[in-house]
Parts: C-alpha cells; sequence; structure tokens
C-alpha cells in the first residue's frame, strides 16, 4: 500500500484543532484549573500558535511530570504533559489514527475508534458458532512489559513506511524518543504506533503469510484459535519468533488450552455456548458497591457494572448485585423528545434532483426547519428501495400538499414520484405526481 502524505494540512484544518481543544479541555476540573482557565482565557492564540508550529514542523513535547496510578492492579507510572502540549499531540494523532485505522487487521483492537472490547468479544463468539471445529483450542499470549520495552527505532521504520510527510515524520519522532527507553504510557500517541508496531510485525504477518483465520489482538494481549494443539503449537512459535524479531518477549503465563475451560480475554471469561464476566471485575464490584454510601456514586457504579454485564449472560448475577433486573433498551420504549419539538428523522439527506422520476414512499415531514439556504424550509423523511432517506423542500406547493394529506386520516405514508414542471422563463418546480 502507498504512503501517506499531506496530513498536516488535515491537521491544521480549524475544525480539527477546535475538536482537539474542546477534548483536551473537557470536565469542570480541568477547566478550573490553572493551565485551563490560561487556555481557555487565550483560545484563538494558543490554537493560532499550534497550528504555526505544527504547519512548520516545529512542533515538539516539552517538560513532562510523571504519576503513579493503579491499573488493572498494577502499578504503573505514566507521564503528563502540559495542557497545550496535549492539544497538539491530539490534534496531530486525531488525523494520523484515523489513517493508522484502515492499515490494522479487522481483529485488531484497544484504542481504534469504534473498535473497544466488546468489538472484538462479538467478533469472538461470533467465529465460535459459525466454526466450533475450527475454533476448538485457544492459544493465548501477553507481550512482558510492552511500553516500556518497545525499540524506539523499530517503531520509526514502521512510521517512515506509512506516512512520507518529513515534517509528520519529525513530530512523531519527537513522540517516540520522548523516552530514554520504550514509548512513554501516557502519551497520546503512544497507543497508536504501539498498535502500529505489531500490526506491521506480528497481525499481518500471522494474517498474510500464515493465513491463520482466528487471530485476535487487544493491545499486547492476543488469542488463536485454531482446531488441533499441534496447529497452535506451530503458530506459538511463530509468534515468538516474530515477537523476539523486535526486541520483545512474550509472559511466561502463556497458555494452550481447550475452549471449553473459558477463554480468560477483554474482562471476561469466553466458551463456546456462554459468557460470563471476569472473577475479579465481579469481586471488585461487589465490594465497591458495599463499602459505597453516596446514591449518585452507587448509581454510576450500577451503570458501569451494567456497561459490562450486558454484553455476557449475567442478567441473574446483576441482580443479585444490585437489586434490579437488566432490562434491554427497547423494553423501556423510551424515544428521544427534543425540546424545540421538532421531529428528527434517520437516513442521508439527498438532493430532491436525485429523486426526480424514481418511486419513493413518503412518511413524515416538519416544517420551520433553518438551513444555510434560509428558514421555514421542510424537511421530507422518504424510503427508497427500503433505505430511508430525507430532502429539504421550500416548494410551497410541496408544503400545501403535504399539509393537506396530515390531514386525512392514515395519509402517510404514500407513495408518489417527483416529476419537474416547467413555468415562467423557464424556471423549474418539483410536484408530487
Amino acid at each position: 500500500m502507498r504512503r501517506e502524505g499531506y496530513l498536516i494540512e488535515e491537521i491544521v484544518e480549524p475544525s480539527n484543532m477546535e475538536a482537539a481543544f474542546r477534548q483536551v479541555l473537557r470536565g469542570t476540573k480541568r477547566k478550573r484549573s490553572r493551565q485551563g482557565r490560561i487556555m481557555l482565557a487565550h483560545k484563538e492564540e494558543v490554537l493560532e500558535e499550534l497550528s504555526a508550529r505544527i504547519s512548520d514542523g516545529t512542533f515538539r513535547v516539552k517538560d513532562y511530570h510523571e504519576k503513579a496510578i493503579m491499573e488493572g492492579g498494577k502499578l504503573r507510572r505514566i507521564q503528563v504533559l502540559s495542557l497545550k502540549d496535549r492539544i497538539a499531540v491530539h490534534a496531530i494523532m486525531s488525523v494520523v489514527d484515523e489513517h493508522l485505522k484502515k492499515r490494522f487487521i479487522r481483529t485488531t483492537s484497544a484504542s481504534i475508534k469504534h473498535r473497544g472490547m466488546h468489538d472484538l468479544l462479538a467478533y469472538i463468539r461470533d467465529d465460535m458458532k459459525k466454526d466450533p471445529e475450527g475454533t476448538r483450542y485457544c492459544y493465548k499470549f501477553d507481550i512482558s512489559k510492552f511500553y516500556e520495552s518497545v525499540r524506539q527505532d523499530f517503531v520509526m521504520y514502521c512510521v517512515n513506511r506509512i506516512f512520507k510527510d518529513k515534517k509528520l515524520i519529525a513530530m512523531l519522532d519527537g513522540f517516540v524518543r520522548m523516552m530514554p527507553e520504550g514509548i512513554s504510557i501516557g502519551l497520546r500517541s503512544s497507543q497508536g504506533l504501539g498498535n502500529l508496531l505489531l500490526s506491521v510485525f506480528l497481525d499481518h504477518y500471522l494474517k498474510d503469510k500464515c493465513g491463520i483465520r482466528h487471530f485476535y489482538r487487544y493491545c499486547d494481549d492476543g488469542v488463536v484459535l485454531g482446531k488441533t494443539k499441534a496447529e497452535l503449537w506451530k503458530i506459538r512459535d511463530v509468534i515468538h519468533g516474530r515477537i523476539n524479531s523486535i526486541g520483545l518477549t512474550v509472559k511466561p503465563n502463556e497458555r494452550l488450552f481447550p475452549v471449553d475451560e473459558g477463554i480468560d480475554f477483554l474482562g471476561y471469561v469466553i466458551r463456546p455456548d456462554y459468557v460470563r464476566l471476569r472473577k475479579r471485575i465481579k469481586q471488585r464490584f461487589a465490594r465497591r458497591i458495599h463499602e459505597v454510601k453516596s446514591r449518585k456514586r452507587r448509581r454510576e457504579l450500577v451503570v458501569s457494572f451494567y456497561g459490562m454485564a450486558k454484553h455476557a449472560d449475567c442478567n441473574m448475577l446483576f441482580k443479585k448485585l444490585t437489586g434490579k433486573e437488566m432490562k434491554s433498551f427497547k423494553d423501556l420504549n423510551v424515544a428521544y423528545k427534543p425540546e424545540d419539538g421538532k421531529k428528527r428523522f434517520p437516513g442521508t439527506v439527498v438532493s430532491i434532483r436525485e429523486l426526480v422520476n424514481l418511486p419513493i414512499i413518503v412518511k413524515d415531514f416538519e416544517m420551520g426547519i433553518k438551513t444555510e439556504q434560509g428558514e421555514d424550509r421542510c424537511i421530507v423523511a422518504i424510503e427508497q428501495n427500503g433505505e430511508p432517506k430525507k430532502f429539504f423542500t421550500n416548494s410551497e406547493e410541496m408544503k400545501n400538499i403535504l399539509r393537506q394529506i396530515e390531514e386525512i386520516p392514515d395519509g402517510f405514508p404514500f407513495e408518489t414520484t417527483i416529476r419537474t414542471e416547467t413555468f415562467g422563463k423557464g424556471r423549474t418546480k418539483y410536484v408530487f405526481s
């Protein structure tokens, strides 16, 4: 695949810089901090300065401080940048990650937009259901101290394979080499570039060269499903060879076992016919919900636990720990009610010109819509070939007809075809027929 260029222009787009500013300055705590108040008071100057430094390729990460946090029962030291530097890094990586995403195999997850643990869990469950014979055994592995052990030169080799813009490469090089060794755990770029490293040296090799069908990776944890143990032992040796070739090692706790024992992955224990939550997650929630006194905090914990439990077969567990029935959203019969009272229609907006002489079904309409073309427009919800769509019109004739049909019992939906008619001095209008 060819190398990517002209990303600097996308990065310094005002909309992208504005989105990065909002994302970094989210939350009351950050806004009220000393740095946050300065950023908000001088927003235009900050964005202008950062855009200029990114455009000429001179932006570099400056000072940082380290902070110790507990994550998954482990004590980690993360590097924390100033808010200004974080805005620039976020703006750069928002664009870079979009271009990297299409390079990743579909069954890799973590820090990839719209691809979280539940997306990967659904893929594993679906594959086990469709191919029970080919997913009888599992090889599970974890890379030892991934971020701390990554070789920076290998990451930059991958970056140079993907991008050709020298200014962008120089800035990414600054992100990668911020630490004396490894890559920073706290830097926004580390997840995407870490994924890129494993994508180039592991994912595509296993998929494209070895033809492995059932391979799944979440950050530095991996799972391979296969038909026999012998097949997985060979794959295990290949994985070790690829990971060792970039200066990394697999943890000794790797396992090869029948899937009936349950695959402890993504916070769940996955079996062919059902899924349970990981024991540690259940225990941690039970302790917290027992200790907490605040009603607000209790509600937050229950919602968080529900977000995990709803993807597993845990209805009875959820009721036992929370005292609540787990309900489906569909059972609640709740719909969005806009404050302005206007209707919201699904589907893509199309030009009325694209619908001329084509059969459509008109389902509903809403008057008084303000658009770039003017006020008091009408939006019409339609269905074409089973697909929901909508179009805007300012035709008084169409508006009048729609109002009349609204008064007719069971007037909507109705089938029609939009025609064009010429009037006046070569003017065209659109009408229902």
